[in-house]
């Protein structure tokens, strides 16, 4: 007999995201009739607990985040806008609540300091995530305004400078006393060559996990995490059998999710060795509802 999904893990970008980094109204009815239905629906997510958007926390249903590439999982609770306004630049100027942190892997200190010491190597754009935040220096913003302006919408676009961002001066300076606190660090380097390059001598650190999100990024965390146990780790707190989960999701750092789900759901637009491992595959992509497609095959 089939088992009902109790507990769905949804990626955002590529997934539940358009290309404009929107959600379509289908996909957020989608969501709502699940959660209406006693589903449990979390967002897993590469981002930092400060990098959710609106969208997801304005009624759609959402109650729970697994973020930083399964770093952490946080309960969103009943004021799910004020906890990740905690975790924004400006929180004393923003009505702000404390989130509870369900989970939180950090990488061990000297992996932290070994990996950032390897990315100041490049002359990417790099973030550190660490307990919520999600920090990088100005140049890190420009770099990141620069490579988002030609698919990012005009309000997608403005939320890049509305606090969610830690703006530092000096990142090195920053790390000296923050080592012990890293979720993740993240890269995007300015060419896939560069990318292919660099690959290599992150993954030869010993003590990380190394993801790609795209073909231009490096994603490193602590060994062991990655957005599958994450998963498998909430649905135990919730007491759901890991058969009854869904994941749905479209790139690398989604693979560990979706071997680990009980239905491994892949996007069209994903990428072809993931879409490989998908016990369903959507006809759509992320531009035209893919979300709500899968959905519906399911009987969700």
């Amino acid at each position: 007999m089939k088992q009902p999904v109790s507990l769905i893990a949804l990626d955002m970008d590529g997934t539940l995201f358009n290309g404009q980094s929107e959600i379509s109204k289908e996909d957020q009815d989608a969501i709502r009739e699940a959660s209406s239905r006693g589903i449990h629906v979390a967002i897993s997510t590469g981002r930092p607990y400060a990098g959710l958007p609106v969208t997801l926390l304005s009624g759609l249903g959402v109650s729970y985040a697994i973020t930083s590439n399964g770093a952490a999982v946080w309960d969103l609770g009943d004021d799910p806008m004020g906890a990740v306004h905690s975790r924004y630049a400006n929180a004393a100027q923003r009505h702000t609540s404390e989130p509870a942190c369900l989970l939180h892997r950090l990488m061990p200190t000297e992996v932290a300091r070994e990996a950032f010491d390897l990315f100041q190597q490049y002359d990417g754009e790099l973030s550190v995530f660490s307990d919520g935040l999600a920090i990088k220096t100005p140049e890190g913003i420009a770099k990141l305004t620069s490579r988002t302006a030609h698919f990012l919408s005009s309000e997608a676009r403005q939320n890049l400078t509305d606090g969610r961002f830690t703006v530092i001066p000096g990142i090195e300076s920053w790390m000296s006393r923050h080592a012990h606190e890293i979720e993740k660090l993240c890269m995007f380097f300015d060419s896939t060559e560069k990318t292919a390059a660099a690959l290599p001598k992150f993954q030869a650190i010993p003590g990380v996990a190394v993801v790609q999100g795209s073909p231009d990024n490096i994603e490193v965390t602590a060994a062991g995490v990655d957005k599958g146990s994450a998963l498998l780790a909430l649905a135990d707190l919730l007491g759901i059998p890991h058969e009854n989960t869904l994941a749905v999701g479209d790139s690398e750092n989604d693979r560990a999710m979706l071997e680990k789900a009980g239905i491994a759901a892949v996007m069209a637009n994903g990428m072809p060795q993931i879409k490989a491992i998908g016990s369903i595959v959507s006809e759509a992509d992320c531009d035209h509802d893919g979300v709500a497609e899968l959905f519906g095959r399911l009987g969700i």
